[in-house]
């Protein structure tokens, strides 16, 4: 099995790291991303109007 990671990841506010495992054929087996801070951003978007969502959001965080 071989192993990807992505450390540090880019444009994330902290530190984050994506490490994806791929079978004998080369194929996405499993991935996983792991960040230190909790992000929670999707309580904010709770009864919000759908076409406010982009501009809240991207004024958040750039992921």
């Amino acid at each position: 099995m071989k192993k990807i990671e992505i450390n540090p990841m880019t444009r994330l506010e902290g530190h984050g790291k994506i490490t994806i495992f791929l079978d004998e054929q080369g194929n996405v087996d499993n991935a996983f991303m792991q960040v230190v801070e909790f992000m929670g951003y999707e309580k904010f978007l709770v009864g919000m109007p759908i076409e406010e969502v982009p501009r809240t959001v991207s004024t958040i965080c750039g992921v």
